[in-house]
Formats: structure tokens, sequence, C-alpha cells
């Protein structure tokens, strides 16, 4: 789960186990605020002593907010001489590479006494070695500022971890407890890394801040550009000939003074348009993200091209960034089709929020088209269960998190459209939706927004006295779909399956589970076979007589699969069928048209007297002929 508190028994248990259950890296605990700690009345903008014109504080936040004296959080259930402290992630550093870090501030809500502070390098994504250190003789509520005696020059590509050493007590009331000063500002979701004991293990763990970002900033010193931002690179953009299609571009502010306007240059293929303005409001300040919107031309060509915008001006002066290019592809087309969207939820029966982000999601399913809205879940991400599918654990790749999983949490159309909360700045095709409204936003962007290059559907034939399914999928796509790397994936899902034993419901509350996978083709799908534009595969699946056959489904998707990034695995279309309701049973079609399958063949061409796994040819009195992947 991704926000939790265990006893120090159980949490010493479940890292015992956590080779096995893919969770190594879960965020452990949650951290705690102070019995008197109060959101906006707690924090002060009092600013720390002045650095010079070539310095910038940099951590999750930039601003000199801090938590009131005596509002601060912290650790209580986990004493002792502990150390905490922030990543420092690639994407942070970017901005910052040939620069050197010269010290470090953080800010207490409460005296610790003595302290130390350290600079680290990462190891397996958690501190590892000690690169620059530095004592602090007595610490004082507010910010305290130390330098290293030694300048840390910032590598291009290199993560680090900057923090400071404490005492944690172990009293729930008393403010002693809740040193760290945490404030709202910055970026979001950050974790925050904890030294401590956990059961009889001491070393380095993850905690979530519940939406705060604890008071730690590095110093970096540097040649400075007076105007500085960094675009980032924006994607795929769909899009019809002769037509212009708008994008947003985000950027990082570099500089100090906030941004109220830019000046941008679209290119296609090499080919620059005229120098674009645009204004920005609200202005973005120091270390800020905004955004700006982009038209980009489509040409009267098809096909996938290579788009870039760069970023020439900001508040009408030259942009001095180091990287001021942002780039993304443009697929064009003829021809698009409506997009559907698949919604993946990652669950399982050990993890207790599960069945509250579980009521989200079928609270929206109530509501949303359902031959245009499909589900499936996968079983995995926090430990595993008695439901779990090869496939599930499989896909547990999709995580861009840094190594690490977490449950609740969802996949919409595996669109790397969220943040990574670990990989700070990183896009992430995973994300934990904390309501109905949530979902509802997400899989409106999708359904009303994008369009596809491909569109599939799906029949299913249902042989009940054999107990199997046939499924036959057809689908076709336009010139500017990239055919050769489609994959075809079908689940086949039943809902209303009774829990064993899931955490998180009331005593003597049955709850029941959606959309499980009891069968598919495979963990990323099987190769397309197209003719031209168009192609059609059969599929036959074994139903087992204890599934309900009301409660089944088949959803079947194109989708790609990258194993050099991530991000790159998005589902073009999706479509599915009830197994019964929505289906034509085999017997039926026999006996109205008299259809009955006459001969079977293998791969090999030889007649087999039945089903045998691998292709099967199956010959139809009618004379047609299907193909037949059977399991």
């Amino acid at each position: 789960m991704k926000k939790f508190l265990l006893s120090i028994a159980a949490l010493a248990m479940s890292f015992a186990a956590s080779a096995q259950v893919y969770v190594q890296h879960q965020r452990v605990g949650v951290v705690e605020q102070s019995p008197y700690f109060a959101q906006q009345s707690a924090v002060v903008h009092k600013a720390a002593k002045r650095i010079a014109a070539n310095q910038r504080w940099v951590g999750y936040y930039s601003s000199d907010a801090l938590a009131a004296a005596h509002k601060g959080m912290g650790i209580y259930n986990f004493p002792g001489d502990n150390k905490v402290a922030i990543c420092l992630s690639e994407a942070i550093l970017k901005p910052y590479v040939g620069k050197n870090i010269v010290g470090l501030r953080f800010g207490l809500c409460e005296e610790i006494g003595s302290s130390s502070i350290s600079l680290y390098k990462s190891a397996s994504s958690k501190p590892g070695d000690v690169c620059r250190s530095a004592n602090v003789e007595k610490c004082v509520i507010g910010w305290n500022e130390v330098k290293f005696s030694e300048p840390y020059p910032i590598k291009a590509g290199e993560e680090l971890y900057a923090g400071y050493t404490y005492t944690q007590f172990d009293s729930n009331t008393d403010t002693k407890s809740y040193p760290f000063s945490a404030v709202k500002d910055g970026l979001a979701e950050q974790p925050l890394w904890v030294y401590c004991k956990l059961g009889n293990d001491t070393g380095w763990y993850n905690f979530s801040m519940d939406g705060y970002n604890i008071s730690i900033q590095v110093l970096v010193e540097g040649d400075f550009a007076e105007y500085d931002v960094m675009p980032s690179d924006f994607g795929t953009v769909k899009g019809t000939i002769n037509s212009n299609v708008e994008t947003s571009v985000e950027f990082t502010n570099n500089a100090v003074e906030a941004v109220s306007s830019l000046d941008y240059i679209v290119s296609v293929d090499g080919v620059a348009g005229s120098e674009q303005h645009v204004a920005i409001s609200p202005s973005v300040g120091y270390n800020k993200i905004g955004t700006f919107k982009v038209s980009i031309p489509c040409g009267s060509t098809e096909g996938l091209k290579n788009v870039k915008v760069e970023v020439t001006k900001v508040n009408g002066h030259k942009n001095g960034g180091a990287t001021i290019v942002a780039e993304g592809k443009l697929s064009v087309a003829a021809n698009m089709y409506k997009r559907n969207l698949c919604i993946e939820e990652f669950t399982t029966e050990q993890c207790g929020n599960c069945p509250r982000v579980a009521g989200y999601l079928h609270e929206y399913l109530e509501t949303a088209d359902p031959n245009r809205v499909f589900a499936v879940c996968h079983h995995a991400g926090y430990y595993t269960d008695w439901l779990t599918k090869s496939c599930d654990k499989t896909l547990l790749y999709l995580y861009n998190d840094g190594g690490r999983t977490f449950a609740p949490a969802m996949m919409f159309n595996r669109e790397p459209d969220f943040k990574s909360a670990y990989a700070t700045g990183q896009k992430n095709n995973v994300v934990l939706p904390g309501s109905t409204t949530e979902i509802s936003k997400y899989a409106s962007k999708y359904l009303n927004k994008t369009m596809a290059d491909a569109k599939l559907d799906v029949s299913v034939a249902y042989n009940e006295s054999e107990s199997k399914a046939v499924l036959v999928v057809t689908g076709e796509s336009n010139d500017a779909y990239d055919k050769e790397s489609a994959l075809l994936t079908l689940y086949l899902t039943e809902d209303n399956v009774e829990a064993k034993d899931q955490a998180g419901v009331s005593l003597g509350t049955t709850f029941y589970h959606q959309h499980v996978i009891r069968d598919f083709n495979s963990a990323w799908g099987t190769p397309v076979t197209w003719e031209g534009n168009k192609f059609s595969a059969t599929y036959e699946f074994d139903v087992d007589s204890a599934w309900k056959k009301d409660d089944l489904k088949v959803v079947a998707f194109l989708n790609k699969h990258s194993t050099k990034s991530r991000i790159d695995n998005r589902i073009e279309n999706v479509a599915g069928k009830n197994l019964v309701q929505n289906s034509t049973s085999i017997e039926s079609v026999g006996s109205a048209y008299n259809v009955v399958e006459v001969a079977r063949y293998n791969a090999a061409g030889q007649r087999i007297s039945g089903k045998q796994k691998g292709l099967n040819i199956v010959k139809l009195s009618n004379g047609k002929t299907l193909k037949i992947m059977v399991k």
C-alpha cells in the first residue's frame, strides 16, 4: 500500500519476504504530524541568510518556507539515532550539471542538539557512500545552514541524496518527537529516506510525507544564466493531414526572475516555423514548473514525424539555459478512430487500502459507457494472493518507479502521463487515484481528447457442452500506425469473485473481487498478422466449470511492448464482450444454420481427433475454416 502503518514486528516479517514479492522498495510508513500541527497556519516565510548571486537553493522545493516552531513532523514509531535524506534525482540535478554543491540547509521545528550533514552517492536507488559531510555543533529551530569544506561537482546522469542526523524520540504527544519542518511547497509526492531500525535490521527505508516536503535543500554554486527555461519532451501527438494539432509542453524555470512570457519555434522534420509568443499566467517562479500550449502543423502527408520545440526567449530575453529544446513525435494519418479505454488495476488481498480505491473504480464504472470502457485487475504490486497470474507479476515492469511497486494502483491505456513518486520528474504508467472524480478525469482525457490509429472488434462464441469459448478479434488501422510493433493481448475476466481474506474490510464483511483474470493469451500479447491494414485472429479458451459464466468477459487490446523503455508500452485501442449475454452460442449457430465442426488439423496440417495445444485449424460444415490458438 502506498501509505500504511504496521507494527515493527509485522514490518520485519514483511521485509524478510520482500525478495519474493516484488516490494523490496515499498514505503514502510507515514511520517506523523505533531498534535499541534496546522497546515497553513503552521507555515512561516522568514528568509534565511542571503546567498550570493551565483548560488541557488535546490531540493524538493526552493522557497524559504518553514513549518512553525513545535508544529513539525516525525516518526515516533521508529525511535533512535536516525538520519533523514531527500533524493536529488537526475531530473532535479539536470539544470545544475557542471556546477558545484557547496553546502546544505535543513529546517527544524524542535532543537535536536548537535548533528551532522551528508551528501550521499546513490546505491540501488537509496543513499550510499558519503561523498561530502560536515558537523553541526548546535542546531536551532528554523533554518540551519552548513558549508562543506570542499565543493562537490555535479555530473550528468547522476543521482545524489542529502540529509542530516538526529535523535528520534518515541512519545506521540511530546512535540520533541516531531522535529522535521515540512511544508506543502514544491514537487508532489516526494519520498523521505530514513536511516532507522526496522525490527532487527537497521538501514535506509522509504517513508511517505503524506503530501508534504521536508525542509532540506543543498546550496548549488556556479554560473547561472539570467534567464533559463528548460522545456520537457512531450511524447507522441496525433493528428490528421492538413490540420493543426495542439499540445502542452511542460517547462521548468531555472532562473530567479518569474516567467511571464515565452517565445518558441516549432520544427517538424527539420522544417522550422515562425517564432511564436505566448503569455504565461500566472507567472512561474524559480524552480517551479509551468506549461504552455503549442500548435503543430500536420502537413499534407501521412506518417510519423519528428517535432522540436525550441524555447528561444524568456520574458523577451534570450533563453540562456543549457537545455532549451523539447522533442516529440507527430503521428499524422488520413483518418483516425475513436479511442476506447482499458483501466488496469493493481490490487491484492494483503493490501488494506485496495478495497477503498477499488470502490472508486467501481463507482466510476457504474456511469461509464460499457462499450468504450473496460477494466482488468492484476493481483500484484503489493505482494501476491491466490488470484495472481504470471502475467500480473510480469506487468510490474511497467512501474517506472526506480524498481518500486505498490498497490492500490491503476493504469489508463498504459499511458505514461503520470509523475513517478520515487523517480522524481520521470514519467510513469502507474498512478494511485485518490477519488472517483480523479479516475473520471483521467478516463475523460483518453476517451474524449485522444484518438487512435487502429480499432478492433471482438466476437465470442461459447460452447457450453465443451466448456470452451472461441474468440474472433478483427481490426484495422490507418497508414500511420506502427503495425510491426503491434501485439494483441486477450484477457478472460470474471466479476464477483468472493475474497478469501481481504485486508482493509470490516470484520464479518464479505468482499468481492472484480475483473479477475482467469485466462490470457500472453503477458505482453502475441504478434498480429496484417493483411494490408486489416487483421483477423481466432483464439480458444477453456472455461472452468467453477467460473460463473454470466460474470465472464473477454477484453482484447492492441498494445506495444518495449524492453528498452517502460513508458513505451501504450494500448492503442481496446474492445470487449461478455461471454454469454452478448455472445452467440456455438450450438445455436449450428442448429440455426447447420454449421458444425467437420475436421480439425494441427499447424503441420495433420488431422487430429480433438483440440491440441498450439495452432488448431478447424474446418466447418459451411466450408469456412477457423485458425484457433489453444492454450
